[in-house]
């Protein structure tokens, strides 16, 4: 992960900024970069009962409904989900508008 990556992603990784990062380095996720300086984090996961998934990890930039919408058209070429995680609710409101539901929320104890 270049330097501009983690400066652009900064915001949207919050305080799981050092295992996204690590993620990337090790290969698990891929960083997409725009021409616009948009970046999207994203990890493709895999399971044996179902078809893959595509995970939206963090993102940064620009017309996130047209990036987020391409890369829904191209799951749905490949047969993969989409899931995107997010602490604002505006942008929950922004994804229903292509499609996505709320499926879960995940509540913390403790320090992490």
């Amino acid at each position: 992960m270049t330097t501009e990556d983690i400066e652009t992603l900064s915001p949207a990784m919050g305080d799981d900024a050092d295992i996204v990062i690590d993620e990337v380095n090790a290969g698990r996720a891929k960083v997409l970069a725009y021409p616009d300086g948009s970046r999207i984090v994203v990890r493709l996961e895999q399971y044996d009962t179902q078809a893959p998934e595509l995970v939206i990890v963090a993102g940064a930039g620009e017309d996130a409904p047209g990036k987020v919408a391409a890369l829904c058209d191209t799951a749905d070429r490949w047969g993969w989900s989409v899931r995107f995680h997010t602490k604002r609710p505006a942008l929950g409101r922004l994804l229903a508008r292509l499609g996505f539901h709320e499926s879960e929320r995940v509540y913390r104890y403790g320090r992490r």
